[in-house]
């Protein structure tokens, strides 16, 4: 097999694009990893609420579904949050709840009539101007009917939650679609929605509206362990080399055979590092960087493998992974600052205080804590830096904790009697970090931030992480 060139375009292709959005349909069929949220995705229930972080994939998810539905003939609607502003605009101006669920209803059916009858929609059908949600569903179930006696459709709504800044009205708006879709495939089962909600979204929905646990049935949650996200990757990379191994074959091969057979493709199979990292199969040390987001593992592939090109290779190394360590993490730190600083205004500076103290910098377990060590480090930031919660959430140590481990900053970790190591995410297991309840967990800061807390020592981190 002949070396490939690892040029951008060589690189977009064998891993794959950062989002669904910027890849091509037969591309993203050919690498798509089905999985257990497929499935539950692409059952006939009314309504799946796929529930995950930013860069978990939900926007593949919907996507593929979406894909298979014109395959096989099913009607679907794909509505992008661009496409509903309007209807989440006058939503949100509304002050009665029950009349910004009626926008809801009325709002989205109007959407989905559109795509089916253009330009033209409000011409044909008079309904459109109606203020009946109702009026509108039977316009559009005769619609179905009119192809096929009995025909469902599929109403996929991604990125809903763009622009989220975590404001009681956002808060409520979010409920009053999920209330307005309920309302919809309640009285009309054929009428099915799939929409996709970041994790902190949901939970923030979720514990703020008790009416939400009407929902709860429906939420698909979407993550991903380590070794799925492994089997994910060897996906992309076995259908761009062509080497015709089945879903099925991936799935049951040991990690040690995907690294042999399939990552040694284009990259080293063995980790050249220091430390704990030495010798270690090039597999566990990507999986350690990745904050169980297949996303990450292709942004920190992109750079390595931009790396190797630099200095024309074509197969990635251990020093390329190495020098693109301290970039990478300084990308995902720049992520969740992005993502959260609506709901934690001040959270950079907060992130940026968690970096080992001057005399903790040399110490194993710098970047480990009990719950009661965690507390002191934040009580002695809090007294240094003014944090709040949009939201108007109290500000408290354990507060902040939970914050930190909603958006994987840290991770719970609880070493075993039998020298392994039981990590959780917030995704897994919400009431680790509760304010009240101690589970006996400590915490972690995610080695994906540890190059950007520590630059001056980036050497050092290699020494004290636990694979």
């Amino acid at each position: 097999m002949e070396a490939v060139t690892l040029d951008d375009a060589t690189i977009l292709s064998l891993f794959g694009a950062d989002d669904a959005e910027n890849e091509t349909p037969d591309r993203l069929k050919e690498y798509f990893y089905v999985n257990k949220a497929y499935q539950a995705i692409t059952s006939t229930m009314p309504i799946r609420v796929v529930v995950g972080h930013k860069g978990v994939g939900k926007s593949a998810l919907l996507k593929r579904a979406h894909l298979h539905d014109l395959d096989s003939g099913q009607s679907s609607v794909w509505l992008q949050a661009d496409s509903i502003t309007d209807v989440q605009d006058e939503a949100s101006k509304e002050a009665n709840f029950v009349k910004r669920i009626s926008v809801w209803r009325q709002g989205i059916l109007r959407e989905v009539l559109k795509v089916f009858y253009g330009e033209e929609a409000e011409k044909l059908v008079p309904e459109l101007r109606t203020s009946s949600y109702q009026s509108l569903a039977k316009v559009l179930i005769k619609h179905l009917d009119g192809q096929k006696a009995g025909a469902s459709i599929n109403i996929y709504i991604d990125d809903i939650d763009r622009g989220w800044k975590a404001h009681e009205n956002d808060i409520v708006n979010i409920s009053a679609l999920l209330n307005a879709i309920r309302d919809i495939s309640g009285a009309h089962p054929q009428i099915r929605f799939r929409i996709g909600l970041r994790s902190d979204v949901y939970f923030l929905v979720r514990t703020s509206d008790e009416s939400t646990d009407k929902i709860e049935a429906n939420v698909v949650s979407l993550r991903w362990s380590n070794d799925d996200i492994l089997r994910v990757l060897a996906k992309r990379i076995s259908t761009y080399f062509d080497l015709n191994i089945s879903d099925d074959e991936i799935s049951r091969l040991e990690q040690s055979a995907i690294t042999s057979r399939i990552l040694s493709k284009v990259m080293e199979p063995e980790f050249k590092g220091r430390g704990k990292w030495e010798s270690r199969p090039v597999h566990k040390i990507l999986l350690s960087m990745t904050r169980a987001r297949p996303r990450d593992l292709v942004k920190l592939l992109r750079l390595a493998a931009q790396m190797a090109h630099s200095r024309d290779r074509s197969v990635i190394s251990s020093i390329d992974f190495h020098d693109v360590f301290e970039k990478y993490s300084q990308e995902r730190l720049q992520d969740i600052v992005n993502e959260f600083a609506s709901e934690v205004p001040n959270v950079e500076r907060l992130l940026l205080s968690m970096k080992p103290a001057k005399k903790e910098r040399l110490a194993s377990n710098s970047y480990l804590f009990t719950t009661a060590s965690l507390s002191s480090k934040i009580g002695n930031i809090l007294s240094n830096t003014p944090i709040s919660f949009t939201n108007k959430k109290s500000v408290t140590g354990r507060a902040i904790i939970q914050f930190l481990y909603k958006i994987d900053f840290i991770t719970a970790r609880k070493d075993l009697d039998n020298g392994n190591i039981d990590r959780k995410y917030f995704d897994q297991s919400r009431f680790l970090a509760h304010e009240i309840v101690d589970f006996g967990y400590g915490w972690e800061i995610h080695p994906a931030y540890r190059w950007a807390l520590q630059p001056q020592d980036v050497n050092e981190i290699l020494n004290t992480l636990d694979v």
